[in-house]
């Protein structure tokens, strides 16, 4: 093929992958929530919604611009060549980074992602503007490694990356903070203050212990009140701050520290 042709061909793929990357069939996202009851869910995203960005959409940018500089030295021959490498070999390392698998498992729900159809399909692209602007540019042999280079740390950084934003999007499952909470009086039940401080809880002077948790499920424990007798609930989140506690099992004084806790929605101190 002639240089002319190499530039088309680079532009034709770049602007293929760009467009490509509003289809909702990039990546699979699987969620599996637990606890409660069993659902499972599945979508498709793009390149510009949630889990496919940062790094999907920066590989569909960086596909734009690469073809939008062939563009320029198909005009003006003169324009030095490397950034079309250097664009190409980013671009195809960031979509490679996206097809790696990643997931995330809490207590009450797991994420994976993994690669949708549409994504071999714009990684076979990106690998035919590679192709195209090595074969323009004709780099030596160090510039071949720096390319080669390039597309490794974007591939890990992306992949990282997007482990990292994953677990951090995710979080714990954990819908309570140290500090403390009032539940309103109600059910027969007075206005009392749960108080929940480096590992230990105190609900007025009633009860108070060890406070243990993974994800939304808490463990009461060493409570004097019913020192043999431990505790399990889940903690769910009211709004943004609130809690709602479920028991699991808890027979501490007769079922009176559930019935304590079950009643009614603890709110959030300021």
């Amino acid at each position: 093929m002639t240089r002319s042709r190499w530039l088309i061909l680079i532009v034709i793929c770049g602007l293929a992958i760009f467009a490509m990357s509003f289809v909702n069939a990039w990546i699979v996202h699987d969620r599996e929530i637990r606890g409660e009851g069993f659902r499972h869910a599945q979508h498709y995203v793009s390149a510009w919604r949630s889990v496919g960005m940062p790094v999907l959409t920066l590989g569909a940018v960086a596909a734009l611009g690469t073809a939008g500089w062939a563009l320029a030295v198909a005009r003006r021959p003169a324009l030095p060549a490397w950034p079309l490498f250097v664009g190409a070999g980013l671009g195809l390392g960031l979509l490679l980074a996206t097809a790696v698998p990643v997931g995330q498992d809490s207590h009450a729900s797991s994420v994976d992602l993994s690669a949708g159809p549409v994504l071999p399909v714009g990684a076979v692209l990106a690998l035919a503007m590679l192709a195209g602007s090595l074969a323009v540019a004709r780099p030596r042999r160090p510039l071949l490694l720096g390319v080669a280079a390039i597309g490794v740390v974007a591939l890990l950084g992306g992949a990282g990356g997007r482990w990292v934003g994953l677990q951090l999007a995710e979080g714990d499952g954990r819908h309570w903070s140290d500090g403390s909470y009032t539940r309103a009086a109600t059910g027969g039940e007075g206005t009392e203050t749960l108080t929940i401080r480096d590992g230990a809880f105190t609900i007025a002077d009633r009860w108070g212990g060890r406070w243990e948790w993974s994800g939304w499920t808490v463990s009461l424990d060493g409570d004097p009140a019913c020192a043999d007798s431990r505790g399990t609930y889940h903690a769910h989140g009211v709004g943004d701050e609130d809690l709602r506690f479920v028991k699991v099992v808890d027979t501490c004084a007769d079922g009176a520290r559930g019935a304590d806790l079950e009643t009614g929605t603890w709110e959030r101190d300021p």
